[in-house]
């Protein structure tokens, strides 16, 4: 945290950024809806809350990448992760630090982007269940941690993994229905109904919005808390294994 607040630009491109991005994803899936629809569609409530909590999952997922992955490549770059790795603490307590900052400064963003759009739009955010709201982003949280230790294990490997983020995030953009119902992929839904993600946006959008669901929403609470357990456990062994071959090559600061 000590060292994030030493950027105030970075601080400030977030809480600028992330607005401008909601604006062009909203742009972008309205340009595609049928014609006649797109006034509707910027004026509907319902499809507001849709992509509202659509984007807000986008953010935390995109935390796991970003945030975590990342930090080891910027380490590699500045020259510091061989010290940290000689510290005696765990490296995983390392980045559950970071996860740790990223959280806080993601909900800081949420608030402030609910509240902004909330002014913009003049349409209300509902909750329609807070209790299983709560429950689904500590899942979501437990399950992104996980992805971002295997993307961090993965950093160890390659020069550099913009490229691969890049992909992953767009991929599940396109594949979870993030931002439209898995209705309108037709076939391709059977590649989404497999990527763990497509039910943590999911359930993560109907605590919040309400509407439809994939599966029961009991069930799909229950099978979110499997794949989040499992995500994690798969992530920490991954990462373990990697780290531990990268200090036996000397691969851990090579960039």
């Amino acid at each position: 945290m000590r060292i994030y607040l030493r950027y105030p630009s970075v601080i400030a491109s977030e809480f600028i950024t992330l607005p401008a991005w909601f604006l062009l994803f909203a742009i972008g899936i309205a340009s595609f809806a049928p014609k006649g629809g797109v006034t509707a569609a910027l004026s509907s409530a319902s499809i507001f809350n849709f992509f509202y909590w659509g984007f807000i999952f986008l953010i935390i997922f995109s935390t796991s990448i970003w945030g975590i992955g990342q930090s080891i490549r910027n380490e590699q770059l500045q020259g510091t992760i061989e010290q940290l790795f000689l510290a005696p603490v765990s490296r995983v307590t390392v980045i559950s630090g970071r996860f740790a900052r990223t959280v806080i400064t993601d909900l800081a963003i949420i608030a402030y982007l609910g509240i902004l759009l909330i002014v913009l739009s003049h349409e209300t955010v509902t909750v329609q269940n807070p209790l299983l709201l709560i429950s689904a982003y500590a899942l979501l949280e437990i399950a992104v941690l996980g992805f971002g230790l295997f993307f961090a294990a993965v950093t160890f490997r390659l020069k550099s993994f913009n490229l691969l983020s890049n992909l992953t995030q767009f991929a599940v953009i396109g594949l979870c229905g993030v931002f439209f119902p898995l209705s309108i992929l037709g076939p391709v839904q059977v590649v989404s109904l497999v990527i763990p993600f497509t039910y943590f946006a999911d359930l993560f959008r109907y605590a919040g919005y309400g509407g439809p669901t994939l599966l029961n929403p009991s069930l799909e609470l229950l099978l979110t808390l499997v794949l989040a357990l499992g995500l994690f456990g798969a992530g920490l062994a991954f990462f373990k294994s990697t780290e531990k071959r990268a200090q036996q090559r000397g691969q851990i600061g090579t960039h």
